[in-house]
C-alpha cells in the first residue's frame, strides 16, 4: 500500500501544492473505502439481526462468520488509515481525521469483543446493535467538508461519495496492475507454480470454497449472503493475499474475475448457484 503515497517532492522537483493535492486524493479514496465497508457492515448486521430473532442461537453460526468477516474488513481499513495518517502532515484538519479514526478503532474493538461473547453464551444483541450504530458511515470524515461549520446533510454526503467513484476505480486499476505484475513473474517461475498447486490442494480439502479478491465488492458480498442464508458449510480464501494461488485458480477456472466458487475442486459458475445450492453440504442437518 505504501507505494501509492507521495514521497518527498523535493526529490522530484514537484511543488508542495501538488504534493498536498495528491495526498488529499489518496486519503479521500481510503476514507471512501472505509465508508463503503461500514455500509456493508450495517447491511450484514441487519441480516444477522433478523436471523437471530427468528432462529435458535445455535443455527446462526454461519451468519456470525459472515459478520466477523465484514468486521475484519472494517478493522483492516481502520488499521491502514491509522498506519498512514502520519504521512499526511501537510493536510489541514488532519487532527480531526485522526481522532475520528481512533474513535472508530475503539468501537470496532468493542464490536469484536461483543461478538466473542456470542461464543461464550453471554451475548446481548442490543449491546451489539448500539455499537454498530456508532459506526455510522456518514461520520467518516470528508476532506472536502471539514472546513464547513454547519453539519453535512446526508444527501450532500451521498453526492460526495458518488463523486469519489472514479477515484475508487483508479485505485482498483492500480491494484489490478500490481496483481498482474505479480502473476507475470510467477508464470516464468516453475517453483512458484508448483508451490501454488500445493497450496490449492490444501485449500480444496474443504468441499465448498469461495475464492474472493479483497472481500470488498458487491458480488462477493452477495455470494456470501446466499451461502449464509442457506446455511452452507464453506470456507473463504482471499486470493489478494497470495499471487501464486490467484494465478493457479485462474488457470483452473479459465476465469479472470472473482469471486469464484469451487465445489469438490471443480469450478462452478455463480450464475447457476440457485440450482446448485441444494446439492451443497449444510452446516446443520435436521
Amino acid at each position: 500500500m505504501g507505494s501509492y503515497f507521495a514521497k518527498n517532492t523535493s526529490e522530484y522537483g514537484m511543488s508542495s501544492e501538488f504534493e498536498t493535492e495528491s495526498e488529499e486524493e489518496d486519503l479521500e479514496i481510503k476514507l471512501t473505502i472505509l465508508r463503503d465497508a461500514m455500509i456493508h457492515l450495517r447491511v450484514q448486521f441487519l441480516h444477522f439481526q433478523s436471523v437471530y430473532k427468528q432462529s435458535e442461537a445455535d443455527l446462526i453460526e454461519n451468519d456470525v462468520k459472515a459478520l466477523k468477516i465484514i468486521v475484519m474488513v472494517v478493522q483492516n481499513r481502520i488499521e491502514e488509515l491509522k498506519s498512514i495518517a502520519v504521512e499526511y502532515t501537510e493536510l489541514k484538519n488532519m487532527e480531526v481525521v485522526r481522532q475520528k479514526i481512533e474513535d472508530f478503532d475503539y468501537v470496532v474493538t468493542q464490536v469484536v469483543m461483543e461478538i466473542r461473547e456470542f461464543e461464550r453464551d453471554n451475548f446481548l444483541i442490543e449491546k451489539l446493535e448500539k455499537l454498530i450504530n456508532k459506526l455510522n458511515p456518514f461520520d467518516v470524515p470528508n476532506l472536502q467538508n471539514l472546513d464547513q461549520k454547519t453539519p453535512i446533510h446526508p444527501k450532500e454526503m451521498i453526492k460526495s461519495v458518488m463523486n469519489n467513484d472514479s477515484k475508487k476505480y483508479q485505485e482498483q486499476m492500480k491494484k489490478e496492475k500490481v496483481q498482474s505484475q505479480e502473476e507475470n513473474e510467477i508464470r516464468h517461475d516453475n517453483s512458484k507454480i508448483l508451490s501454488g498447486h500445493r497450496k490449492i490442494y490444501k485449500i480444496f480439502r474443504k468441499p465448498v470454497v469461495l475464492l474472493v479478491n479483497y472481500l470488498e465488492d458487491s458480488c462477493t458480498l452477495k455470494a456470501m449472503q446466499i451461502l449464509n442464508e442457506n446455511q452452507i458449510d464453506y470456507s473463504i480464501f482471499d486470493v489478494s493475499t497470495d499471487a501464486e494461488v490467484r494465478l493457479i485458480v485462474k488457470y483452473l477456472s479459465d476465469c479472470e474475475t472473482f469471486p469464484q466458487l469451487f465445489v469438490k475442486g471443480n469450478f462452478e459458475k455463480l450464475a447457476g448457484i440457485d440450482s446448485l445450492i441444494e446439492t451443497l453440504p449444510k452446516l446443520y442437518v435436521n
